[in-house]
């Protein structure tokens, strides 16, 4: 008699967009790239990895006196206190009424799940919660297995090609109360006090929660405080928050998940009954969190030395950013390319749109194998002296087609 298996009625999992870096590799046409890493490269094509990060590596493999012992529940103190000072300031008035914690956690989600996990516990409420489009596949899907109701939200607009505060107030206004709103990229936003003012005091008469994400502190202007000014200004406002803070990116450390979930409260004996139920959380879904990229990043930002090398490998990043953006438009410029491309250089960090349409997406995709998001949204540190020719005319070739086949169907 045959044995069934207990997965025969397992069926397979509804495709993430991942599937546009499969096309990719599976395309055998010579001139392909892909323009969609969401890793940092190199002019050479490569990952991009701090010049600090290499020595140090060796240096703490080289160690004797290090202890592998598994780590506390809530990961390295020493790195947390290090991540927080570099998220809010090294003189933070959360700090000074130690009323900010967090915890150390695991994978590029790993603060997100946690967060969840404690959001479903003591927040319920309204169990809905607002994530940007760009967000959906990275940290929608966490909360939509936790149970909440997940609602995407924009506000990049495409016809005007900027991003829109008013788009921003709307969702906030329209809101649930008690919502949870993820907030992300805060470094890469352009919006004036007065329109932080309307959307600060909407946010706190609809009681909202809001869940930072602080992917790549010092990716978007080269200046670690000014990419968190935002995060700076809800602390003294009074917000209570989460923010999952990831250092892989900003370090170079991909593949090793560093990231801590950020706590800031109303006061000391709140913090303390929030980080005491997350711990009781991270015993039951990963007990203790790996140590080797958290030993790295606190060695570097405990080493004032170190540090200001770290920081200066974050300011060529940038620069080399900002002058490929510059290089892009300019080349558009000279190709006559229709339209106006300064929404390029306007834009902060290592991706930015390029403000195309779907049938200009399609058209680089299939007929140049320039494969980057519907959205158009790329990382510009894909863009290097060695492809930008082929990228741009490519764009040029992408704009005149449509604009074309536009005029033809009228």
């Amino acid at each position: 008699m045959p044995t069934l298996s207990v997965f025969m009625d397992v069926p397979l999992a509804h495709k993430l967009e991942g599937s546009l870096l499969k096309n990719y590799k599976q395309d055998e046409d010579p001139k392909k790239m892909f323009l969609a890493y969401r890793v940092c490269m190199t002019e050479d094509g490569h990952p991009w990895v701090s010049p600090v990060v290499h020595k140090t590596r060796l240096q703490i493999a080289q160690d004797p006196s290090l202890n592998y012992e598994y780590t506390h529940t809530m990961g390295m103190e020493s790195f947390v206190h290090a991540s927080l000072e570099l998220l809010l300031g090294k003189h933070s008035e959360a700090a000074v009424e130690n009323r900010v914690g967090g915890v150390h956690t695991v994978g590029s989600s790993g603060a997100f799940r946690l967060g969840a996990q404690f959001l479903k516990a003591w927040h319920w409420e309204s169990g809905t919660v607002y994530v940007t489009s760009l967000q959906k596949e990275l940290h929608g899907f966490v909360f939509r297995d936790m149970g909440f109701t997940v609602y995407e939200y924009s506000f990049w607009d495409p016809k005007k090609l900027c991003v829109d505060h008013d788009m921003l107030l709307d969702v906030v206004e329209q809101a649930s109360p008690g919502s949870v709103f993820v907030i992300g990229s805060i470094g890469e936003w352009h919006f004036t006090q007065s329109q932080w003012a309307k959307l600060t005091s909407a946010m706190k008469s609809k009681q909202i929660f809001p869940f930072f994400d602080v992917p790549s502190q010092g990716l978007s202007t080269g200046d670690l405080d000014k990419d968190t000014r935002l995060l700076r200004s809800f602390v003294s406002q009074g917000f209570e928050f989460f923010c999952s803070q990831s250092l892989s990116k900003n370090f170079g450390i991909y593949d090793e998940g560093v990231e801590i979930l950020a706590v800031v409260a109303l006061n000391n004996q709140h913090l303390l009954c929030v980080l005491s139920q997350l711990m009781v959380f991270t015993q039951a879904l990963w007990l203790s969190p790996p140590t080797t990229g958290a030993r790295i990043i606190t060695s570097i930002l405990c080493n004032p030395a170190l540090q200001v090398k770290w920081k200066q490998s974050l300011k060529g990043v940038v620069e080399n950013i900002m002058l490929i953006k510059e290089k892009v438009k300019e080349k558009l410029r000279l190709l006559g390319t229709p339209g106006n491309w300064d929404h390029i250089t306007e834009q902060l960090g290592t991706h930015s749109y390029l403000g195309l349409n779907l049938q200009q997406v399609e058209y680089l995709v299939k007929k140049k194998h320039i494969y980057i998001p519907k959205s158009s949204r790329i990382n510009f540190t894909c863009i290097n002296a060695d492809n930008i020719d082929y990228i741009t005319q490519s764009i040029n070739e992408a704009v005149l087609f449509t604009t074309d086949m536009s005029l033809e169907s009228k």
